[in-house]
């Protein structure tokens, strides 16, 4: 982990921090990358990227646009392998086993690793049955109840259930955009994740509902480890405890948020934090 050289602070984070609680003296490791490196055919997307990502803690990934921050969260489950010609080298470790080895059960993975992309994304079916739908295809229900029950449940995590419980049968389209949002993340936790990876999850969505997702994500921190890519650094500073700065593919620094926006070690952070370029 980089270590802090300089003592300047930066009032963003001063006035946009949560309170948190005091670190502990030993974090769980859930995934760990060791000198991974990621290729679009002959354009290299990620190079030699080293980081831990902690157990039940927020890992915000930050830099400019094109930098690589989606690309590496997609490997976290394997979506890129979705693209042609999409090569890879290094390892990513989920729980020490490393999730790029060709005998890893991707399906299994996915369900492990749920996600939640940029635009809100409901199928065409019934609040129920968006989030049933990866019980359903999964087998994960016994039976009618327990889908209702795990259906509920989700809805209650996602803080969606209030306002949604007397129209489960109506359409999710006719929801709002954050609405919408919160109900792609039931629809992920339903499957009972381990870890949750957000792709600018508030990026498309109007203030109100911004911070409605920002206070759901600090509130699942409990449950699962997350890790949100953004844009945006204020978003970055109240809701992660990690931050990873990413710029064309390398990773410049990574380490606890309060001291990377506070007393970054590079230079070129402390340039992208404050809005010099990006």
């Amino acid at each position: 982990m980089v270590t802090a050289t300089t003592d300047r602070e930066f009032p963003l984070l001063r006035t946009e921090v949560r309170e948190r609680p005091a670190a502990a003296s030993a974090k769980e490791i859930r995934v760990c990358a060791r000198n991974f490196s990621l290729w679009y055919r002959d354009r290299q997307a990620l190079d030699d990227i080293s980081l831990d990502i902690y157990s039940r803690q927020i890992t915000a990934i930050i830099g400019p646009s094109g930098c690589g921050k989606s690309t590496f969260l997609r490997s976290l489950n394997r979506m890129n392998d979705l693209i042609p010609g999409v090569r890879a080298s290094g390892e990513i470790l989920l729980d020490g086993h490393n999730l790029l080895a060709p005998d890893v059960d991707v399906v299994a993975l996915r369900r492990r690793v749920g996600m939640v992309f940029q635009q809100p994304n409901p199928f065409p079916k019934s609040i129920f049955d968006n989030v049933a739908y990866g019980l359903r295809i999964n087998g994960l229900a016994a039976n009618a109840g327990e889908r209702a029950a795990r259906v509920e449940a989700a809805l209650q995590q996602a803080a969606l259930w209030d306002e949604v419980k007397d129209r489960l049968r109506k359409s999710a389209l006719t929801l709002s955009g954050g609405e919408q949002q919160r109900l792609c993340i039931a629809r992920a936790l339903a499957v009972q994740p381990e870890i949750l990876l957000m792709d600018e999850p508030a990026s498309a969505l109007d203030p109100i509902s911004t911070a409605k997702i920002e206070d759901l994500i600090f509130e699942l921190k409990s449950r699962y480890t997350i890790v949100i890519v953004t844009h945006n650094m204020q978003q970055a500073a109240r809701v992660s405890d990690y931050t990873v700065f990413l710029l064309q593919g390398r990773l410049i620094e990574w380490g606890e948020t309060a001291r990377l926006f506070k007393t970054p070690a590079d230079k070129r952070t402390e340039d992208y934090i404050t809005g010099r370029f990006g």
